[in-house]
């Protein structure tokens, strides 16, 4: 195991993983504690049930989405240039032919515990404040063009981001997330 990082640390990463290809019902802890070389119990000792380990998992994600858009925010006052860094995060997942977490979890939203649907959807909500925030910072600044709501672009710019993780992982093609990318950049100017 690594060093660098506690044994919570590499279990949801590696949980993670797991979910961001098979999603959040389809491992079980000793598929975790396969890969990472550990016993189920120390996965138990962590988190004791699923719940648990899906509760961590989204806070964390959550915590790192903010820390990503707070240094989008730090690195450019070009609110063009926000929402391509804003793709990236969501084209990484792509690059393993895999979707965000947040994607796979809402696949499984009926077997989730309580705090894990809030979570996710607070996870959905930063996103979308954010977007609405870029947008309408950048049409008043006349960087961005777009008629209507800046809310209803918000939902549309991260729905076609989801959707065109999944139409990436079920084609296998990188491709198909760029062109639904540039498509919603190319949209705006």
């Amino acid at each position: 195991m690594n060093n660098n990082k506690n044994t919570a640390e590499i279990i949801l990463d590696t949980a993670q993983s797991i979910v961001q290809d098979v999603g959040f019902n389809g491992f079980s802890y000793a598929h975790i504690a396969d890969k990472v070389g550990i016993r189920t119990a120390s996965i138990h000792y962590h988190f004791p049930n699923k719940e648990d380990l899906g509760e961590a998992l989204i806070t964390r994600y959550h915590k790192n989405f903010m820390s990503a858009i707070a240094q989008i925010d730090t690195e450019t006052q070009d609110n063009m240039e926000k929402l391509k860094k804003f793709i990236l995060i969501y084209s990484a997942p792509v690059q393993d032919y895999c979707t965000c977490l947040s994607v796979m979890f809402s696949t499984d939203l009926a077997t989730l515990s309580g705090k894990t649907r809030e979570g996710l959807a607070l996870l959905f909500s930063a996103n979308l404040e954010w977007l609405e925030s870029v947008l309408e910072q950048g049409r008043r600044a006349g960087h961005l063009n777009f008629k209507g709501s800046a809310v209803v672009h918000a939902h549309q710019f991260l729905a076609s981001l989801q959707g065109a993780q999944l139409l990436a992982r079920s084609f296998q093609d990188i491709n198909r997330f760029d062109m639904i990318a540039d498509g919603l950049i190319s949209a705006l100017t």
